[in-house]
């Protein structure tokens, strides 16, 4: 014959029902739900997890983005600043050839003014001979006095009056001259130089400068020091004005 605890446990082994009663009876509301509560929180987790995970992904494509974003506004500032140097070398190109546009109207308006100058030599100088060292008859004067000094070696181009813009005399005065526009202190030191060459070979010759104006103020005091002539603009230096009054022995 079965003891009663021998019954229960068959009781509690094959009849749910009353397996069921017992449970309501011996576990509290808690412990009944809590493999519910379990589960919820399982689920909870795995939905926050999810939701981190997609949170992360949407991080990583917002940076993803953003580096995006940097690098081609890295390209953006490297095209602007290489289109930027493109500008500025043009600039500096337009520049260039602006002045070198410049430099060439102003030699080209030099040469004219020089040419002017020689065509109208007898003019200017109120009689007398010469013209470019270019020319055959000046070579012919100019050979016979520096003929010595060749046999020691060439001049230098600074003291060199074969170099000059016009070579004029009237009898055994010789003008040595230098033409530009607006004359400065390097055509005022030629000239000196190269009539002091002449004047060692033996010859009277004087420096003389013939332009529209003064490069400087100071110009015109370098002529004074320097001892050399001029003629500029409508103005005349008194040793010019002499040369220009001389008269040349025709016999």
């Amino acid at each position: 014959m079965q003891t009663l605890w021998e019954e229960f446990l068959r009781l509690l082994r094959t009849d749910h029902a009353f397996r069921e009663e017992v449970r309501r009876l011996v576990l509290t509301e808690e412990l009944l739900t809590l493999p519910e509560k379990v589960e919820e929180l399982t689920k909870a987790v795995r939905e926050l997890v999810e939701a981190q995970r997609e949170h992360s992904e949407i991080l990583r494509q917002h940076s993803e983005q953003i580096a995006a974003l940097i690098e081609a506004q890295n390209r953006t500032e490297a095209q602007i600043a290489a289109l930027v140097e493109a500008q500025r070398r043009t600039w500096e190109e337009l520049q260039r050839l602006v002045t070198w546009q410049r430099g060439e109207a102003g030699r080209r308006e030099g040469e004219r003014y020089e040419r002017q100058v020689i065509r109208r030599a007898p003019a200017i100088f109120n009689g007398g001979q010469g013209g470019s060292p270019e020319q055959p008859i000046v070579q012919q004067r100019l050979t016979q006095l520096l003929a010595p000094f060749w046999q020691e070696g060439l001049i230098a181009p600074e003291d060199d009056p074969l170099l000059a813009d016009l070579i004029w005399w009237k009898d055994e005065q010789i003008a040595v001259v230098e033409v530009s526009m607006r004359v400065d202190r390097y055509d005022v030191e030629r000239a000196a130089r190269r009539a002091a060459t002449l004047r060692r070979a033996g010859a009277a010759a004087m420096g003389v400068v013939i332009g529209e104006d003064w490069a400087t103020p100071e110009t015109y005091n370098e002529a004074i020091q320097q001892q050399v002539e001029w003629f500029i603009g409508s103005e005349m230096s008194d040793g010019f004005r002499e040369f220009r009054m001389r008269r040349v022995d025709m016999s």
